[in-house]
Order: structure tokens, then C-alpha cells, then sequence
């Protein structure tokens, strides 16, 4: 793959993450399934926590298919105001068609009215990657949390 390949693959995989965030936050439930693969594995166990082991995340499941992911982020975020930033992307090109990369995160959700919480904000990084079938897509996604504030 060529130099100036890898640099179009790795700004394509950009602008897939920043759709991702943007169809999340405006609730864009038509363009959000085209971003993953049919296939693809979304692991946000314990996203709405503070920080856990990789021992305690093993206990709970991951959400697997395109399908299930777009109905489990959809009935999630629909009720909330939320803000997803993604920011340093460490994006590596493994072939023409795989590529993984890491994104440092930052979200804050807006709880409406008599939830149990007002606001949560967290901090953390997406681990992912990506395949290409015609464009770019997430095969697999991993969110950890570093920190989280939360308001009553």
C-alpha cells in the first residue's frame, strides 16, 4: 500500500468516527447502521460507570451484529442530550482492507427529568478496528473509561 493510500485510508477512518459521534449526538438513526460491519462486535460494558477491571467487564456481554448495536446505542441515547468528542487518534493501516486504532474520548449525557442522575460526564478511550468493504467500517469497538463525574 502506498504512502499516500494509507494517509486517504487513515483521514476516511477520521471522518467514520466523526460521523459515529455526530449521528449518536443528533440521533441519526438512518446513517448510524452503515458505519459498522454486519458483523461487527460493540463493547461499551460498564460505560455508564465508574472504572472497572477487565475481570469484572468479562461478567457482562457485548453486543454483536450491526442490528443489535444501532437498537441497543438507539434506545440508550434517544432519551438524552449527549456530547461525544473523540480526539488523537492513533490509526494504523494493517492492510488494504484492516485497519485498528485507538481514539482518547471524552462524553457528557444529559439525563432528562426524574432520571437518576443529572449529568454524567466520563472520560476514556475507544479501542477499534476497522474493515474496508467498499469504504471503511467499525468491525469492532471497545470503550474503556479512565474517569467519570457524575451529578445528581
Amino acid at each position: 500500500m502506498s504512502a499516500e493510500a494509507r494517509l486517504l485510508a487513515i483521514k476516511e477512518i477520521g471522518k467514520l468516527k466523526a460521523a459515529y459521534f455526530r449521528c449518536m449526538d443528533t440521533k441519526n438513526w438512518g446513517e448510524f447502521p452503515d458505519l459498522f460491519t454486519a458483523d461487527a462486535v460493540f463493547d461499551v460494558r460498564g460505560a455508564l460507570e465508574p472504572p472497572k477491571s477487565e475481570e469484572e467487564h468479562a461478567k457482562e456481554p457485548v453486543v454483536n451484529g450491526r442490528a443489535a448495536i444501532v437498537e441497543y446505542v438507539r434506545s440508550g441515547i434517544s432519551p438524552l442530550t449527549s456530547v461525544h468528542h473523540g480526539h488523537m487518534p492513533e490509526i494504523e493501516i494493517l492492510s488494504g482492507t484492516s485497519a485498528k486504532g485507538i481514539w482518547a474520548m471524552e462524553d457528557m449525557l444529559i439525563i432528562p427529568p426524574g432520571g437518576p442522575f443529572k449529568k454524567f460526564q466520563g472520560w476514556g478511550h475507544y479501542f477499534e478496528t476497522y474493515r474496508y468493504e467498499g469504504r471503511w467500517r467499525i468491525e469492532t469497538l471497545k470503550l474503556r473509561r479512565l474517569y467519570v463525574e457524575i451529578t445528581a
